[in-house]
This record gives structure tokens, sequence and C-alpha cells, in this order.
């Protein structure tokens, strides 16, 4: 009688066991999921969509009438697959959403909404001004954020996802920023 052993050497019999667990489960790995995003950065996703419908931007930030509103993040993106689900299909009056990340502050001023998180802040040094004139909703969730020139920042109470405005920063950067989002806002000033 031959066993498995008698026809494949240990390396060899592992090799095989490693490719038949392979060929019965399509070679999928924990890797292969979405990584799950946090309850915290699936609110801020639905936050950021929401922003969209309540910001005006002018015409000229718009290369046609047909352009898409531009969600960038800078750095690490937090949001996973949450933030391009949430706005795809959907439309902000009459445009589509598109979700970027981007590595730098400098193609920043593409987006007409940008999100920062707190590790990718440091890349704005100096920039924020310039964001400012170009029209670009900026929002970040640190303390130093609208200090710096940020227009909405994120913060968490009581484990509750809240935002703060500095509309002045808003209407420097050529922004119309709805009354009603105002209102549930914590209003900031520089």
């Amino acid at each position: 009688m031959h066993t498995l052993s008698h026809f494949f050497p240990f390396p060899r019999r592992c090799l095989w066991l490693v490719l038949l667990g392979l060929l019965v489960f399509g070679g999928r790995t924990s890797c292969d999921a979405a990584p799950e995003v946090s309850k915290e950065y699936q609110v801020k996703a639905a936050f950021l969509y929401n922003f969209t419908k309540f910001v005006e931007w002018p015409a000229s930030r718009f290369p046609d009438t047909g352009s898409p509103i531009v969600i960038a993040v800078l750095g690490r993106n937090p949001f996973g697959e949450e933030l391009d689900a949430i706005v795809r299909d959907r439309k902000v009056n009459g445009r589509g959403l598109v979700v970027k990340v981007i590595d730098s502050a400098d193609e920043a001023a593409t987006a007409h909404l940008l999100f920062v998180g707190a590790d990718a802040e440091d890349r704005l040094n100096g920039k924020m001004d310039a964001l400012q004139k170009a029209g670009v909703l900026t929002v970040g969730e640190s303390a130093r954020f609208i200090p710096s020139g940020g227009i909405i920042n994120f913060t968490l109470e009581a484990d509750k996802v809240r935002f703060q405005i500095n509309p002045q920063a808003g209407e420097q950067a050529g922004l119309k920023i709805s009354a009603q989002l105002l209102k549930l806002a914590v209003i900031v000033r520089k």
C-alpha cells in the first residue's frame, strides 16, 4: 500500500496542499476584501456628499455646464470605497460627482471640495491661501485646520461627528454656503 508521502516527499506535499487549497478556495484571502471603514468615516463621507448640496461654487470653477464636482482626498484615504459608493450615479445641481485621491497639495486646486485628513495636514503648509483663491471648499479634521485657513472642520463630541464652519473663509474663497448648512454648524471665526 502506497501513501501520499510515498509519491510526494514532504516539501512537494506541502506545495500540493497549498495548490489544492487555492483551487478549492479560489485563491481568495482575507486581504482581498475591502478594508472595513469605521463608522466615523462612513458619517464623514455622507457629510462630504451633503456639503456639495449646500455650497455653491462660482461658475468659473467649472469648464462647462456638464463638468462634475470633484471631491479630492489628500493623502491616505480613510473612506475606502464608502465615499465612491455614496456619490456614484448621483447628481448635485445637474452635475455628477467624482472622487479622486491625491498625493500633493499642488493637485488640490483642481478639486471643488478637498478633504484633508489629520495625517496630511502638513502637506498644506503655505498652500491654504492659494486653495482659497482657487475656490476650493477645504474640509479638515484637526483643531489646527480652521486657524490655518480651512473652511469646514470635523470634530468628535461624545462620539458624534459634528462640524465647524468659518463662513469668512468660505466667502473669501468665493463660495456661497447655504444658511441651512450654517444653522447645523458651530460657527468659528479665524
